[in-house]
Order: structure tokens, then C-alpha cells, then sequence
């Protein structure tokens, strides 16, 4: 084995020992079918690295690192998401491995077990909030459009932030509990889970509110209109970023091709809104 292959053996080592230590604290939080099915994956990444300690003769520490990233990302984002970023690692992990496979025997065996662990994370891991990721997209569009449109129109009409603040956090609220209600009863009709209805209208809700509050809460820091429009416009570019990534690696879309599509639509609502706000100023003065 020469320098370079066993270099990248050794990087492969210690993928895998930070990989058991990942899967191992994410089963530690898990319960039931997911807890079994990630502590077998753990277990399995345990092997791995055993494996490559005999090809090397020595042991690795993992990337710390790595481990606080994930453990970060996984509190905030849940499992689904967690994981989906660490079966993309695994896609990588698989195409590095084919690099050696000439020079180290069992390396197919590893691929093999590797493209198993990607099929058991899609098919096994359950997670609440994913059943319920239909409602959340339209709580976070609805929201998003709804009240930057207010916010814009206002803005352009009222030309005083206090006001346009009061107003728009009314209307936010009543935008808020008008969705809620609907997603309940609109869940009460067609799921047969007698749960579904509650999860779902807090789902709603939740995401509604905290678009709500990050939209107009500007317009009760700054003094200027238009200053508070342009904070209330960053929250809804940050909001739209972060959310679109994540349903784009949960659901596996082109990331791009989404948040374009998200951004092209909340930009018209934007225009539109921004037109019919300069037009009341103009007709009505103020």
C-alpha cells in the first residue's frame, strides 16, 4: 500500500468512527423503530472502522467537529433533516471508496453496506413534523406572502412605521388563527389519524406567528418606514433561504430550481403590493 492510498484509508477510518459516534447519539435520542434502526446502523459504521484499523494498524480519534455540527443541526432541525445531510456524506464516502477498491480488498463489501444504510434511512426513519411537511410549506408561503405584502402595502400607504406595525401585527394574528382553523378542520376531513387535526393546526400555527412576528417586529425598532421595510425584507430573504434548503434536502429537490421558484412568487407579491401601496398614497394622499 503506497503513501497516498494509505493516507486516504485514514480518512476513511476516521469518517467511520465519527459516523458510529453520530448514529449512535442520534439512536440515544431516538425511541422505538428509529433507535433500532440507527443503532444497527451505528453498529455497522463500528465495523467499518475495525475494518480499516486492520488495514492501517493504528487508531483515529473522530472529528469533533462534526460531531457538534450535527448534534447543533439535529437539535434544530430534527432527525429527517440530520440524516439526510449524513447519507449525502455517505454518497461521497462511496465514490472516495472506489478510488482504493483496486489497491484494498472488502472495499465492495463496504459500498454495499453503505447504499443499505442510505435505503434504511429512507425507508425506515418515521419523524412527526415530516408527516406534516404539506402543511408547513403552505403555513410558510401563505405567511410569507401574506404579511410581506401587508407590510409593503402599508408601508407605502401609511409612510409610519408605528402605525404600519400596529396594523400589520392585527392583521398577522388574524391571518394566523383563520389558517389554523382551516388546516384543523380541512385535517378532520380527510385523515382517518385522530391526532393529525392538532399536530397539524400547531404546526401551522407555529411557523405562521414566527413568520408574523419576524416580518413586523422592525416596524416597532425603527423610527423610519422604510427602514423597518428593509429589515422586514432581510428576515423574509433569511426565512425563504433556510427554509427552502430544508425542505429541499428532506424532500431531495434541486435546491436552486426551488428557491427560485419560492422567490419568484413572493417577489410578484412584493410588486404587486408595492404598486397597490404607491397607488393609494397617490390617489389619497398622505
Amino acid at each position: 500500500m503506497n503513501a497516498e492510498t494509505y493516507a486516504k484509508i485514514l480518512r476513511y477510518q476516521r469518517n467511520e468512527i465519527t459516523e458510529h459516534l453520530l448514529y449512535g447519539l442520534l439512536a440515544a435520542g431516538a425511541k422505538g423503530k428509529n433507535a433500532r434502526v440507527l443503532k444497527k446502523i451505528s453498529d455497522d459504521e463500528l465495523s467499518h472502522y475495525a475494518y480499516f484499523r486492520k488495514l492501517t494498524g493504528r487508531d483515529v480519534l473522530p472529528d469533533r467537529m462534526r460531531l457538534l455540527l450535527f448534534r447543533v443541526v439535529s437539535f434544530v432541525f430534527g432527525l429527517t433533516f440530520t440524516l439526510k445531510m449524513m447519507e449525502n456524506g455517505e454518497a461521497k464516502a462511496e465514490h472516495n471508496y472506489g478510488e482504493v477498491e483496486a489497491q484494498v480488498p472488502g472495499i465492495r463489501r463496504i459500498i454495499r453496506e453503505e447504499r443499505r444504510h442510505e435505503a434504511d434511512l429512507i425507508d425506515q426513519i418515521e419523524e412527526d413534523a415530516l408527516r406534516h411537511m404539506g402543511s408547513m410549506v403552505l403555513a410558510i408561503n401563505n405567511s410569507i406572502q401574506e404579511i410581506t405584502g401587508i407590510v409593503v402595502g402599508l408601508t407605502f400607504a401609511l409612510a409610519n412605521a408605528l402605525l404600519v406595525g400596529k396594523t400589520a401585527l392585527i392583521s398577522g394574528v388574524a391571518a394566523t388563527l383563520a389558517m389554523v382553523a382551516s388546516e384543523y378542520l380541512s385535517q378532520k376531513a380527510e385523515s382517518a389519524d385522530a391526532s393529525a387535526p392538532k399536530k397539524a393546526a400547531l404546526y401551522t400555527g407555529a411557523i405562521y406567528i414566527f413568520v408574523v412576528a419576524a416580518v413586523v417586529s422592525p416596524y416597532f425598532i425603527f423610527s423610519s418606514p422604510y427602514a423597518a421595510l428593509a429589515a422586514a425584507i432581510s428576515a423574509v430573504v433569511l426565512i425563504i433561504v433556510v427554509f427552502t434548503f430544508f425542505m429541499s434536502v428532506v424532500k431531495g429537490l434541486d435546491y436552486k430550481k426551488a428557491l427560485a421558484e419560492v422567490s419568484a412568487i413572493t417577489a410578484g407579491v412584493v410588486a404587486l403590493s408595492l404598486a397597490v401601496g404607491v397607488g393609494m398614497r397617490l390617489v389619497f394622499g398622505g
